[in-house]
């Protein structure tokens, strides 16, 4: 396998890990945005959302890259709709994976993560991830519970091969 190759495989990771978070932004019912996981600090489906998506953008922005106005960190104040929330997840994982390949070809290394952008990535992954099973939960908890089609054919089967 050459460096060529595994670049590809990282960036194919990132961008299946961010077509699942389009998935599930697009199949949530317009209601279950503002969905609470019970027993929880109170942070909406919607707000869940958000701060993914600002995770990925104050992380680059950390590190000196420059965002487009649609990439950067929603307003806190910003209505929450699906539209909205799409958009910056597009724009956010295109600059992610843009950022990645720059540095991952010229070597240069990150903030934090050991300097390692691989690292960094499979964090930003472990960190949607987990709230999106926050999400999946506060839709079940709320009688939303995402049909299989979608819990497994748009957010699961993504990992093995599937179309994202």
């Amino acid at each position: 396998m050459n460096d060529r190759s595994l670049l590809e495989q990282a960036l194919e990771a990132w961008r299946v890990n961010n077509a699942i978070n389009l998935n599930l932004v697009n199949a949530i019912p317009k209601k279950g945005f503002d969905a609470v996981p019970l027993a929880s600090r109170g942070r909406t489906v919607a707000k869940q959302l958000a701060h993914m998506q600002k995770v990925h953008s104050g992380w680059l922005k950390y590190n000196g890259a420059r965002l487009s106005r649609d990439a950067r960190p929603l307003h806190r104040n910003a209505k929450l709709d699906r539209k909205r929330l799409a958009a910056a997840f597009r724009a956010s994982g295109a600059a992610v994976d843009t950022f990645l390949r720059e540095r991952m070809q010229s070597g240069e290394r990150i903030k934090f993560f050991q300097g390692k952008p691989i690292r960094w990535m499979c964090y930003l992954i472990a960190h949607d991830s987990h709230h999106r099973g926050q999400i999946a939960l506060a839709l079940k908890q709320n009688g939303m519970r995402l049909p299989d089609k979608v819990a497994l054919g748009r957010i699961w089967y993504p990992w093995y091969g599937g179309d994202f």
